[in-house]
């Protein structure tokens, strides 16, 4: 059975005001693609109208391989509360926008031993060889999946940073 460790765990990005939602939704698809993750899978998706403006909420999951032992995932939840249809002006036009809430949840985790290569992870040998042989690429492995995550939390607050209107 895979071994996983935590490397982030529901780190949130909340923002309020206007922006593209559908807009993010490319713009965190096509990053995590670009890095070599997989297509991200939706495992929930809902709609529901309310009174103060739409609430969506949406999410992702994608894996990524390293060697043969270990694999990223990333999750991430989608949350987009009172959704208005609104314009803003960007470069001296006139565009639509969503106005409402967003909060974004990043978790990522390290599973080792993913494809169940070693089947007695009790065993003396499994535990030699994750104590002695390769712990510096368990770290490695764990400081590469911090980055990436990191540097997708980066991406998503540099896009509410900069496209303000």
């Amino acid at each position: 059975m895979p071994k996983e460790d935590t490397i982030f765990d529901g780190t949130k990005i909340k923002y309020s005001g206007n922006f593209d939602y559908k807009e993010i939704y490319k713009k965190l698809y096509t990053w995590i693609t670009q890095q070599g993750y997989s297509k991200p899978y939706e495992s929930k998706y809902w709609e529901k109208v309310k009174p103060d403006g739409k609430l969506a909420e949406f999410v992702w999951e994608t894996k990524k391989e390293k060697e043969d032992y270990f694999q990223f995932k990333i999750d991430i939840q989608f949350t987009f509360d009172g959704l208005k249809e609104g314009e803003g002006e960007y470069k001296g036009k006139k565009i639509k926008l969503d106005n409402g809430r967003a909060e974004i949840k990043f978790s990522a985790t390290l599973i080792r031993n993913f494809n169940n290569s070693w089947k007695n992870e009790n065993g003396l040998m499994f535990k030699i060889y994750e104590k002695y042989i390769i712990p510096d690429k368990i770290e490695e492995a764990k400081i590469d999946l911090y980055q990436d995550t990191n540097k997708l939390i980066e991406e998503t607050k540099n896009y509410f940073n900069l496209f303000k209107f």
